[in-house]
């Protein structure tokens, strides 16, 4: 690595081959979170249908293993830990933990001016725990970056629909765990 600390990426001679980039091709880079994807800058109809097709695949791919990562949704190990249902959808609606990660009503949600008070920013996560005896709540900023507020609706959706725990995978998003590529 440089100075700068990127990676210096390196275009192999084969790979460039397989894609059909040549030195008359110039290159056009999508960068998100997490991925960077090239491809021609121009491309013919079937050009389009390849990658289109490829990163088809590679979601479906990157979807299974996350899915395995997390596995079925069990209610939790808890005393109705079988469903009955066939329906991989039931599952997650019938465990209250997963249930609850969908449901927006469970956020907590603190006005701007009392996190400023307490020097909370207000884009902050937050976490609460409660005092059984003193009968208070206390709100605190969560330790944790991300958590399952972050993976995007669709993707949720399509998780819970194929009846995937959305508690474990809420754990593996918080403790930041290698699910792919081990």
């Amino acid at each position: 690595m440089k100075n700068n600390e990127y990676p210096e990426i390196m275009l192999p001679e084969r790979a460039c081959e397989l894609c059909g980039f040549d030195g008359g091709n110039a290159l056009e880079l999508h960068a998100g979170e997490d991925v960077l994807v090239i491809h021609k800058e121009q491309m013919t109809a079937i050009e389009m249908v390849h990658v289109i097709s490829m990163l088809s695949e590679m979601s479906t791919d990157l979807t299974v293993a996350l899915a395995k990562a997390c596995g079925r949704c069990n209610n939790c190990g808890g005393e109705d830990d079988d469903t009955g249902e066939n329906d991989p959808a039931q599952w997650v609606e019938s465990c209250s933990l997963c249930r609850d990660l969908l449901d927006d009503s469970q956020n907590i949600y603190i006005p701007d001016y009392l996190l400023k008070e307490a020097g909370i920013s207000s884009s902050a996560k937050l976490e609460a725990s409660a005092d059984r005896d003193g009968g208070e709540i206390t709100v605190t900023e969560a330790g944790n970056q991300f958590d399952i507020s972050d993976v995007p609706p669709g993707i949720l959706t399509v998780l819970a629909q194929s009846g995937i725990c959305l508690a474990e995978l809420d754990e593996l998003i918080m403790l930041e765990e290698i699910v792919y590529g081990k």
